[in-house]
């Protein structure tokens, strides 16, 4: 035991990479027939080991007990339980966080035991692995069973992987446990169209429902995905950005298209333009998938028709589709499948404004911004035509936005019509949020730089005063007794009429000019 305990333990679940439990693959829809597996097991206390499938189901933490009879040519020495965290982190998240070390099982060869694959005696190797009562990592999320918002994103149970005595892990001596814990099946995907209606060949862009709490988990590790298909898994990378990485196969996923309230269906086929990411883990946050992409309208559906749209998603978890109906909607080339499905009413000669709709930019970038709209559903070049939004956010004839110059915060929107040369018509709107501080409007400072002319005491005579950014409103004074009238003024010269008191002495004196706008100067002047 004690040459697999410690850091040595931990190197082997890093190379964890998962099973498959009879999930399709990628290239038929059918199950990946697997290389015969290393080990036998059996399992008593609690739980059971599902026939042909590294899969055991009703395990209960402290009492389930698995015993691994696995070929000695295997050179398996040791087994540990992980969270399934430890298939979809991220290459700055070190697996071995995700295993519990403290509870291990170790190999011995048998000399008389014949239950391996291999068959014969003096060819088996056995070990007894007890499922913690209490499992805990280093990491504070990786626990066993998974949590409910962890089993809603598609991490559908821990495992139980086996390694070598060189700590490298057993290719095929990886089993997935659900806990018998593990009651509440992961809710419902949920799918929102940003578009209801439109027209043959059209494309409807869909997305995750706002606000939802059921993500698309039929098929969330690529880890599985990579098993069931018998490929390599992707490398995971650096940091998640708020979806996983790498996307559900795309013949995991197809839509079909019913007559609404029927059990016709009248279209549909592989979604090709749909994705569906894989979780990724970053350490804290898990990421769940995120639904994306576009929908085509197939050349069946007939104007005014109503239809229900079931995008389908292949189930390659041990959980019970969402949907008792699925296997009859979707098609009968999966072991499962998950759904969900929204309205659309087909309409004649639609121009269907696709993605973008809306885009963010800060204050800073908004004198410099630029977008292109698109539409599908026309026959040929559309031309817009805005009818609200312009001067700020333009529209142009070919569906170029452009600003006018800087924008304050705020929200700016641009609507009108598309039309095309065969007289197919739509509506295009669009809104651009301008987020930030306004900076403030600086005012130039008003600055008197010298007077043309002398006053002269108990005389009345005009002077010029020659400056910059002088503004409206101006008012002048002077020593006292003194009396200046403004004549004219522009930006940069004021013309005064200066009428001096008899009393005043020869010298120099200060003017001192006040504008409207609160702002003021002075300029130094001459008595004769």
């Amino acid at each position: 035991m004690s040459a697999f305990s410690g850091a040595s333990a931990l190197a082997m679940v890093a190379g964890l990479t998962l099973i498959s439990v009879g999930s399709a693959s990628a290239a038929s829809g059918t199950p990946h027939a697997a290389p015969p597996l290393p080990c036998n097991i059996t399992v008593t206390g609690a739980g059971t080991a599902v026939p042909g499938q590294t899969l055991i189901v009703g395990v209960v933490a402290g009492t389930t007990v698995v015993t691994f009879n696995c070929n000695t040519s295997s050179g398996a020495g040791i087994a540990a339980e992980a969270s399934l965290l430890a298939a979809v982190g991220t290459s700055g998240v070190i697996p071995t966080t995700e295993a519990d070390t403290s509870a291990l099982g170790t190999f011995a060869p048998s000399a008389t035991s014949t239950g391996c694959p291999a068959g014969t005696a003096g060819s088996c190797s056995i070990a007894t692995f007890a499922v913690p009562a209490t499992f805990a990592t280093a990491d504070a999320n990786g626990v066993c069973p998974p949590t409910q918002a962890e089993i809603n994103a598609g991490l559908f149970g821990c495992a139980i992987a086996v390694a070598s005595t060189q700590l490298a892990p057993v290719t095929g001596a990886e089993y997935l446990i659900q806990y018998a814990s593990q009651s509440t099946v992961p809710s419902p995907p949920s799918i929102q169209p940003l578009q209801t209606t439109g027209s043959e060949g059209s494309l409807i862009n869909v997305a995750d429902a706002t606000g939802n709490t059921g993500y698309w988990w039929g098929s969330a590790v690529q880890a599985v995905q990579a098993a069931a298909a018998g490929t390599t898994p992707a490398i995971a990378p650096n940091s998640c950005t708020g979806v996983g990485y790498g996307n559900a196969p795309g013949p995991y996923l197809a839509d079909v298209w019913f007559v609404t309230g029927t059990s016709t269906a009248i279209g549909g086929g592989p979604a090709s333009g749909v994705t569906i990411s894989n979780d990724c883990y970053n350490g804290k946050t898990l990421s769940p998938p995120v639904l994306g992409g576009t929908i085509t309208v197939p050349a069946t559906v007939v104007a005014g028709t109503a239809y229900t749209v079931v995008l389908c998603e292949v189930n390659t978890t041990p959980y019970p589709s969402n949907d008792t109906h699925a296997a009859t909607i979707c098609g009968a080339g999966a072991p499962s499948w998950i759904d969900a499905s929204f309205s659309f009413t087909a309409k004649a000669k639609v121009i269907s404004q696709n993605l973008p709709v809306t885009n963010t930019i800060a204050v800073g970038s908004a004198s410099s911004f630029k977008d292109q709209l698109t539409t599908s559903g026309n026959q040929g070049t559309v031309s817009y035509t805005q009818s609200t939004g312009s001067p700020s956010v333009a529209v142009s004839s070919s569906g170029a936005v452009s600003t006018s110059g800087a924008l304050k915060a705020g929200t700016y929107t641009a609507t009108g019509t598309t039309t095309d040369a065969s007289g197919d018509a739509g509506t295009f709107s669009y809104a651009l949020v301008v987020t930030g501080t306004t900076p403030p409007i600086v005012k130039p400072v008003p600055k008197a730089l010298r007077v043309s002319g002398a006053a002269v005491h108990g005389r009345t005579v005009v002077l010029t005063i020659i400056g910059r950014n002088f503004t409206g409103g101006p008012r002048i004074t002077g020593p006292r007794g003194t009396s200046a009238t403004v004549l004219r003024a522009t930006s940069a010269r004021l013309t005064v009429r200066v009428k001096e008191a008899t009393t005043l002495k020869k010298g120099t004196y200060t003017l001192t000019i006040k504008f409207a706008s609160g702002k003021r100067t002075s300029i130094r002047y001459t008595v004769k």
